[in-house]
Formats: C-alpha cells, sequence, structure tokens
C-alpha cells in the first residue's frame, strides 16, 4: 500500500512517500480503506521528537490517529461490521483487562496507546484498529469531516462533560478557538448550555468561532483576556477555563475564574512549569483538574450527537496524501481555523 511515513524524527521533510506492507487484520479487529485522515499537534510532535516524544524507530512508522473510511476486511470474532460500511477510529487502544478499563475509565489505562504513535496510523490506504474503536459516521457526512472528529472531540468532551461537569448557564472560557480541541470545545459547551466567551490571535478565526456558537470572543493579541472575561461576566469570571496552552496564559486563566471555578487542562504547548497561588484557590473555593484523552464512553455519547447534526467536524484545508509535508508546515504555522486533513483516496 501507499503511505507516508517516518524513519527517524525532525523536520516536515522526513516525512516520506513510499510502499508499506498492507496491515494483517487479526482476531478482533477490523481493516479500513483510508479515505481522510486529519492532523494533530500528536503528529507533528511525534515527527519533530518534541514534547517528550523522542525515540528511534525500528521500523519507519505511519502517523495519523484520527482516520475515517470503508471497512475492508474483518478479523475472527468482529460482529456488528462487513466491507463497505463507512467509519471512523477512536484514536486511543486499551488493554481492555486492568482495573481501569473493566470500570470504564479507560482513558487511564496503564497500556494505553494511540493509533499513529504506537502503532501505524491514517497516512496511508489501509489501517486497523480494534472493533470496539470503530464507530459509524451518517451517510451525509464526508470523510475529511469524519476524520476532523475523533481525537478533539473525545478530549473536549471528557474535559467538559466529565471532569469539569460544565452545566447549563455556566459561563465556559474556552482558549484557541482555532484549534482543532477549541473548535470543538466551543460546540460541546453550547450543546451542554453554556455560555461561551472564546479566545484567538486573529480577527478572522473570532468570525469563524461566532459562526460555530461562540458567544463572545476576544483578541488576545490586542487585549488582556481576563479584564475582558470579568468585564463580559460583570465582574464574575468564568465557571470553566477550558486551556491546552499552558504555561504562558495561566496566570490569566486563574485570575478570570469565578468562585467555585474549574480549570481543566490537556495540554501544555507553552510549558508546564507554573506558579499556583494557593490563597486565591482556597479562598474562592478553586479546582485545578488534568484530563488525559476520553474513554469509550465518551466517544458513543458524542457520536450520538453527530449522527444528530448536533456536533459537527471542522475543516480547515484538506490536502492530498503526498502533500502531508506542506500540511504539516501549515499545522505548525497555526494560521488555520479547525482540522487539517489529508485525502487519501
Amino acid at each position: 500500500m501507499k503511505a507516508v511515513y517516518i524513519i527517524q524524527q525532525g523536520p516536515p521533510s522526513v516525512l516520506t512517500l513510499g510502499e508499506r506492507p498492507d496491515p494483517k487484520v487479526g482476531p478482533g479487529e477490523v481493516k479500513v480503506r483510508v479515505r481522510a485522515a486529519a492532523l494533530n499537534h500528536l503528529d507533528v510532535f511525534t515527527r519533530a521528537g518534541d514534547k517528550g516524544t523522542k525515540a528511534e524507530f525500528k521500523e519507519p512508522r505511519i502517523l495519523g490517529c484520527d482516520i475515517a473510511g470503508e471497512v475492508a476486511e474483518v478479523g475472527s470474532g468482529v460482529s456488528g461490521f462487513k466491507a463497505g460500511e463507512r467509519v471512523v477510529f477512536d484514536p486511543g487502544i486499551t488493554c481492555g483487562s486492568c482495573e481501569f478499563c473493566t470500570q470504564g475509565r479507560t482513558n487511564l489505562c496503564p497500556r494505553y496507546t494511540m493509533i499513529g504513535t504506537a502503532a501505524d496510523g491514517g497516512y496511508a490506504e489501509l489501517a486497523k484498529a480494534p472493533q470496539e474503536n470503530v464507530h459509524r459516521i451518517p451517510e451525509w457526512m464526508g470523510y475529511p469531516e469524519a476524520a476532523a472528529i475523533p481525537l478533539v472531540f473525545i478530549t473536549a468532551w471528557h474535559m467538559l462533560k466529565v471532569r469539569a461537569n460544565l452545566q447549563p448557564g455556566e459561563v465556559c472560557l474556552v482558549q484557541a478557538a482555532g484549534s482543532g480541541v477549541g473548535s470543538a470545545a466551543i460546540q460541546i459547551a453550547k450543546v451542554l448550555g453554556a455560555r461561551v466567551i472564546t479566545t484567538a490571535s486573529a480577527d478572522d478565526k473570532l468570525k469563524k468561532a461566532k459562526e460555530w456558537g461562540a458567544d463572545e470572543v476576544i483578541n488576545y493579541k490586542t487585549e488582556d483576556f481576563a479584564k475582558r472575561v470579568m468585564e463580559l461576566t460583570n465582574g464574575r469570571g468564568a465557571d470553566v477555563v477550558f486551556d491546552h496552552i499552558g504555561a504562558d496564559i495561566f496566570e490569566g486563566n486563574a485570575r478570570c475564574l469565578a468562585q467555585e471555578g474549574r480549570f481543566v487542562t490537556c495540554g501544555v504547548t507553552t510549558g508546564h512549569m507554573v506558579q499556583l497561588h494557593l490563597g486565591r484557590t482556597f479562598t474562592r473555593n478553586l479546582s485545578y483538574i488534568g484530563s488525559r484523552m476520553g474513554t469509550k464512553r465518551d466517544m458513543h455519547e458524542f457520536m450520538r450527537l453527530v449522527h444528530q447534526k448536533r456536533l459537527r467536524g471542522v475543516v480547515a484545508a484538506v490536502f492530498p496524501l503526498k502533500d502531508a509535508a506542506k500540511a504539516h508546515e501549515l499545522m505548525e504555522s497555526r494560521n488555520f481555523y479547525g482540522k487539517i486533513v489529508l485525502e487519501v483516496s
């Protein structure tokens, strides 16, 4: 099969288009003919060896954890799927037998891995996953949109619905509206009944954020976002702050939390070391919450809303597979809103 892979880490130029063996489907596995694969920061980090992903590969590694396509083959023991069905993958692979998996807390599995990092992913004509990772997509949905959904929506759903327990009528500040996870969080927060304030570095991104449901928008390049959040809430602040940026904006996030506010984070692209004001934490009854990916149940829950057209994948740009390096360059530029997608075949 044709695939884009890496044999060493480095700049986008290390992405190589060539031939790789077709994946062999094992018991309980589903193989798909990949039609689209969306990019994530994880792809960029794994390619570059950044953010704790430094590694040497014994075999070429095919990136891409967000995969949409048609079922090509099913392994023994698979029921409920047949060739030709249109599906998308949950990117997280778990053991299924540890204490966390048996409790349904699959994102905490000690053997948790990701398609496209520890196992070959979607930058290829074929890919496979365990049956429990496979979800049908609606007939009206295109493959690029479907590929734009899994990782960012499972992450944002777990952060807002499960960890932060966002309630109807609460105020939710979503940082970085233009990112994949930010654009997903805006939609999820609105579905959960929140008032959404969001930030971005460019007015065109803020315009799109309004189109996707944000109630108020803030250009953090021209305004102090924390001060503006307090103004928009008449001095009350945000009940939930949704962040994946990290150190650079942590103090601002803390300043604009309401009484009993919850700060929830899934990433630290600008650094992980911060200073925590403990006095403010206990006097305002604040919560600082970490959130790692999401569970199998999470994906089942939000996929119901996808089928109802209440949540939609946000596609910023589509590249052919051969232009994966150009797609990575755009990803690193951050000059886009939503998800960048590779169209495979």
